[in-house]
């Protein structure tokens, strides 16, 4: 039988208790509107989601913080680069389902995940000018975290979930849609009118009114059906392109080149490319000795394999 073991941190108190500087919260507001105006067409640099396919050990995440840092110091000029920070984890069967949950190898305590979460975000933010994404999987849980992002998209898995899109629908910031995990790109369609359009919807006793996501768009990740990359070239409103997951087939390496062959479509719709990427290649099961920034869920390029991709999407623009 379901029981009762505890209750989530409200969001002031967790706010006041982990908080950002003005300059923090003056980096995300310069952040999104640096997205918005490549979504909108009023700037022409693109847009590069990349890290982790799963935050795991905060001393691995910050290192590739630091690296990551360096990189978009350097290449600023004709990309913005946001970190991954995925928080949790959708999982088709079992399995570890992130940070929300539990640090991996520990029992799940949910209270601690939020706090923990948090509290990393705002070290990457403050120390190494990361700005970040997430995946909106529990929308609940990550409410507490939104004041911290300048990006979101929705999953696979997700893509079709009523609440998703309504919530969606209110945050001030970009939110991309993928195709589900059948290819089909129709429902992704529906999903990012949806999450443009106002809505109202019920969360935490609470009813919230939402003004609709001007700039919602649709993310190809490919599906059961094999890769849909090839979708960009025709694309006729704002596209982000998902070089890992089905695109890839979960051969990371392939990432660098499904990135070239969309650039030489040359789409001003491509409005950029989400990569998997960490301190080392490939991807691990959680055992005692494992290897910290190598991936605990989907395989990730590593660091020198991600200054190739970084450094040839750049001389490709």
């Amino acid at each position: 039988m379901t029981k009762k073991i505890g209750k989530l941190p409200q969001i002031p108190h967790l706010k006041k208790q982990l908080f950002l500087s003005k300059e923090g919260k003056q980096k995300i507001r310069e952040a999104r509107q640096r997205l918005a105006d490549i979504f909108t067409g009023k700037s022409e640099r693109k847009i590069l989601i990349i890290g982790p396919c799963s935050i795991d050990f905060a001393s691995s995440v910050k290192e590739y913080a630091a690296f990551l840092s360096e990189l978009q110091k350097k290449y600023s000029d004709k990309l913005e680069i946001i970190m991954r920070f995925y928080t949790g984890k959708p999982r088709s069967t079992i399995g570890w389902k992130g940070i929300l949950y539990s640090e991996p190898g520990k029992d799940p305590d949910l209270k601690k995940g939020i706090q923990y979460a948090r509290k990393l975000a705002i070290e990457l933010i403050e120390d190494f000018g990361m700005m970040l994404a997430d995946e909106l999987l529990y929308p609940e849980q990550s409410a507490r975290l939104w004041d911290l992002y300048s990006y979101m998209a929705i999953g696979a898995r997700s893509t079709e979930d009523q609440l998703h899109r309504e919530v969606a629908s209110g945050l001030a910031f970009p939110v991309g849609i993928k195709n589900p995990t059948s290819w089909d790109i129709q429902t992704m369609d529906n999903g990012v009118l949806a999450t443009k359009n106002p809505s109202t919807y019920l969360m935490e006793r609470v009813i919230y009114e939402t003004p609709g996501n001007s700039l919602a768009h649709g993310i190809l990740r490919g599906g059961y059906d094999g890769p849909n990359y090839e979708v960009a070239k025709a694309a006729t409103s704002p596209t982000i392109v998902d070089c890992n997951h089905a695109n890839s087939d979960k051969h990371p390496e392939k990432q660098i080149e499904i990135m070239k062959t969309v650039m030489e479509y040359n789409n001003p719709q491509v409005k950029g490319y989400m990569v998997e990427s960490y301190l080392h290649d490939g991807r691990q099961d959680y055992h005692e000795w494992l290897q910290k920034g190598c991936s605990l869920t989907d395989p990730c390029i590593g660091k020198e394999k991600t200054q190739e991709l970084i450094e040839t999407l750049y001389n490709l623009l």
